[in-house]
């Protein structure tokens, strides 16, 4: 049956020992069901693709014909703009803690190897402050509040990097229509960053791995490996033992973590091995350093404290361990490209055209630069590499 509808066509409408519909003229689609106890319901047609859909409107005379003929229509555009109406939307959930996950989940992992660390200043920072918070009501003074509170505790670098992860944050939520503007544009970082220049000497290494040797898995063999290697410390965190391969000597860190994104071969020399060896195996886990067991070894901080009163040294971190190695290698007289290759530098003496061209790996000279290096480790701490000693 079809009806011109009307509020007294409906209201006219009697019911009969089984339910019928009535199809509204002035609305093609929507339609007026009348049951058998007199209740009536609007509803409307569609098809989607090749599937005949119908959604309920809601009862008359609760929702008007009006109401009705409205929500029919907005229904019958998102058919028509290739949107199914009938796969409910939830609204998303602006909280700060939601959003910054799917900020990683989606943009960081994707493009940033270290991801993981703007994971973890992101949620110290800024969810552990303003988790549960709309991000749409962050201010200016809210974000400015993280920052003084880092400067007042000494953390003045880490100010900067709060600053450039939240901005990061922010630019995302612009660009996917999460917020109209940017509570920080134009604001600047609280501190100037100069550039460190930080070698360990001779007997602040001495110390330092003195001091290893009195700490407890996973730091006793993490710091010594990572001075041994000249390696990142993000990448030497995240090493798996199916990336190990003792026999030939060698770690390969897969493109995915390697920072210009190409596999990179790391020689290990007997010194290196013989903490790799003190190592303990986890059952079904992967990581070579870890206290979760499904998870890298975290809690680089209280280590760096706890480390440096051991040992008496003060004012370096653990990325000094690699200009350390790297300046230790240059002093024994090995080639400035062959120290790059060791740390996977994308830049430098074999650059531009020449990067190019050159393809060649410099395994053999980089086994030989980190061997040269391990012995010197090996003499500075007194100890017999336990796999030279196998040798003779």
């Amino acid at each position: 049956m079809q009806k011109a509808l009307t509020n007294k066509t409906l209201e006219a409408l009697k019911p009969l020992a089984q339910r019928y519909e009535v199809h509204d003229l002035l609305c093609p689609g929507m339609s007026v069901r009348v049951s058998a106890k007199g209740q009536k319901v609007f509803s409307v047609k569609f098809r989607y693709g090749l599937d005949q859909k119908r959604m309920k409107l809601g009862v008359f005379p609760r929702i008007t014909l009006a109401t009705a003929r409205e929500k029919a229509i907005d229904i019958l555009r998102q058919v028509d703009e290739g949107i199914d109406p009938t796969k409910r939307r939830r609204s998303p959930d602006m909280k700060v803690e939601s959003v910054c996950g799917e900020f990683i989940r989606l943009h960081a992992q994707a493009r940033n190897k270290s991801w993981r660390e703007a994971e973890r200043i992101l949620e110290r920072e800024f969810v552990g402050t303003f988790g549960q918070r709309d991000i749409r009501e962050v201010k200016r003074y809210d974000v400015l509040e993280i920052m003084d509170a880092a400067v007042a505790r000494g953390s003045t670098y880490q100010a900067n990097r709060i600053l450039s992860n939240i901005r990061k944050l922010f630019n995302w939520c612009l660009e996917r229509g999460i917020v109209e503007t940017s509570p920080i544009t134009g604001l600047k970082a609280p501190t100037k960053e100069v550039s460190r220049d930080r070698v360990l000497e001779d007997v602040e290494i001495v110390r330092l791995l003195r001091a290893c040797r009195n700490d407890v898995y996973p730091f006793r063999q993490f710091v010594p490996v990572l001075l041994a290697t000249a390696q990142r410390r993000g990448e030497l965190a995240e090493m798996r033992w199916s990336e190990v391969d003792l026999d030939a000597k060698q770690w390969v860190i897969p493109a995915e973590r390697s920072k210009n994104g190409k596999p990179h071969v790391v020689p290990l020399s007997p010194y290196a091995l013989d903490f790799l060896n003190e190592v303990p195996r986890f059952l079904d886990c992967d990581y070579v350093f870890t206290t979760t067991r499904n998870s890298p070894v975290s809690g680089f901080s209280k280590m760096l404290r706890r480390l440096s009163e051991g040992s008496q040294t003060s004012d370096w971190r653990l990325h000094d361990l690699r200009r350390t190695a790297a300046s230790g290698m240059a002093r024994a007289g090995l080639a400035p490209h062959v120290v790059e290759k060791v740390l996977n530098h994308i830049s430098g003496t074999i650059s531009g055209v020449a990067a190019v061209y050159n393809r060649y790996g410099y395994d053999r000279e980089k086994r030989e630069a980190l061997e040269t290096w391990g012995e010197y480790l090996v003499q500075l701490s007194g100890q017999r590499s336990a796999q030279n000693t196998h040798r003779t």
